[in-house]
């Protein structure tokens, strides 16, 4: 991993959580538009484009070690962040209320979908096995619950405000991304292993 500054680690959080909400807002305006291009969702394209941007800045700012493998695990996690992101919607689309049945079952869908991805993410960030969900690092774990905890709240008072919900969209993602950005820079315990002396 390289080394640690205070300001990039700030300039970075800042210009992926811009990146985000810019393209959930606009995927939300476009899906709500229902505009296709030969048959192809227009709204989960773009939305597809802007994570895998948002995830390639991540992943670079956090381990240089950036392989034509790597980017191809980018797309994987950022394809199922679309479908995670489609399904929550639709699964709103119903709701009345923070406290409705479909609110309950939208939010727990959230937290077990982004957790899943979160997890992914911080193995591809880490140098681990992709799917690997059990860590010996508590702190990661603790570190993952906290961002698709931060991300669902602020997702879910986004929808629930319309304009006015965007700062609580924005104040989710960039605690979200602050924490990603903390967790994917400790190590994993084959690291530790690989730097020690033998």
């Amino acid at each position: 991993m390289g080394s640690f500054s205070k300001g990039r680690a700030v300039g970075v959080v800042l210009l992926v959580t811009i990146i985000e909400d810019a393209g959930l807002i606009a995927w939300l305006a476009l899906l709500r538009a229902s505009i296709l291009y030969m048959e192809i969702p227009i709204a989960a394209l773009v939305l597809l484009v802007v994570l895998l941007v948002e995830h390639s800045i991540m992943q670079r700012a956090e381990n240089p070690n950036f392989t034509g493998k790597v980017f191809l695990e980018i797309i994987g996690f950022s394809s199922l962040e679309v479908v995670n992101w489609s399904v929550w919607l639709a699964l709103l689309s119903n709701a009345s209320s923070l406290f409705s049945m479909s609110s309950l079952v939208a939010s727990a869908y959230f937290f077990v979908g982004f957790y899943v991805e979160h997890q992914i993410t911080e193995n591809v960030i880490t140098q681990q096995p992709f799917l690997l969900f059990r860590n010996p690092r508590a702190v990661i774990t603790a570190g993952v619950i906290l961002e698709t905890l931060s991300e669902g709240v602020g997702a879910r008072l986004w929808l629930l405000y319309g304009a006015t919900g965007i700062t609580f969209l924005v104040i989710g993602s960039a605690i979200e991304h602050s924490i990603q950005y903390v967790v994917g820079r400790v190590p994993v315990e084959s690291q530790v292993m690989e730097r020690e002396p033998a």
